[in-house]
């Protein structure tokens, strides 16, 4: 997705990387360990609703992570640590957090065996662990999602406009971005934006695009999140 934030690359300094380790993060995290929201959560693991994926091919987007989760949950927050081929780690490695325990089961449950992978790259077989740094679940049985239903007049509920509108507001990667077509008289426009993350990117978007355009006639609901099973299934 052309408009979307990508990830910090650079490797982390010699200092850098002891600080990490001795807070308890990878040497290849690129997120603030210092925002408590990353940090491990205190929970026992039976509790744990964060993944981690290493094998993944080196040039991995947001989309392909994603476009490998199908039926699984709904997934609250994902991260990509690119390759760091210096220190001999060729592929990129991934966090997958769910919004609920029984959707991170479900994952390890196919995946930790074979191995996961994406349809871009079935070749590949990702190792499946829990991660370390533990994330509780939130909103069970809820309806808060990384995509967004979009929906105004054209000449705002457009890509184009929204992404530099967001880019100007949040850090954020970008999955899918899916038109829906425009109501019957042609005034109103519907948008499916897909983020890679429910956490800071899809709720913070939903709140702004509110309070800055409602005014405006446009509406911003949470959509079905392609990764979970449609909703009502078993």
């Amino acid at each position: 997705m052309a408009c979307r934030i990508p990830n910090i690359t650079s490797p982390p300094s010699q200092r850098d990387t002891r600080a990490l380790l001795l807070k308890g993060f990878s040497p290849n995290y690129r997120g603030n360990p210092d925002i408590s929201r990353n940090q491990s959560a205190d929970i026992p693991p039976d509790q744990n609703c964060s993944l981690f994926l290493v094998g993944l091919a080196p040039d991995l987007t947001h989309h392909e992570l994603l476009s490998g989760i199908r039926n699984i949950g709904r997934v609250y927050a994902t991260h990509i640590n690119p390759p760091v081929p210096e220190k001999g780690l060729e592929r990129s490695a991934a966090k997958v957090v769910f919004f609920e325990r029984k959707a991170a089961e479900l994952f390890y449950n196919l995946f930790s065996g074979p191995g996961f992978s994406t349809p871009r790259n079935p070749h590949l077989r990702a190792r499946v662990t829990w991660n370390r740094i533990q994330s509780e679940e939130t909103d069970v049985g809820g309806f808060l999602s990384r995509v967004l239903l979009v929906s105004g007049p054209p000449e705002i509920v457009n890509w184009n406009f929204l992404c530099r509108y967001l880019n100007t507001k949040l850090q954020y990667q970008m999955d899918e971005v899916l038109p829906h077509g425009p109501s019957a008289d042609g005034t109103r426009v519907l948008l499916e934006l897909r983020f890679g993350s429910f956490r800071c990117q899809a709720q913070a978007a939903k709140m702004a695009l509110g309070r800055e355009f409602r005014k405006d006639g446009v509406a911003c609901e949470y959509g079905l999140d392609p990764c979970a099973p449609p909703r009502g299934s078993k």
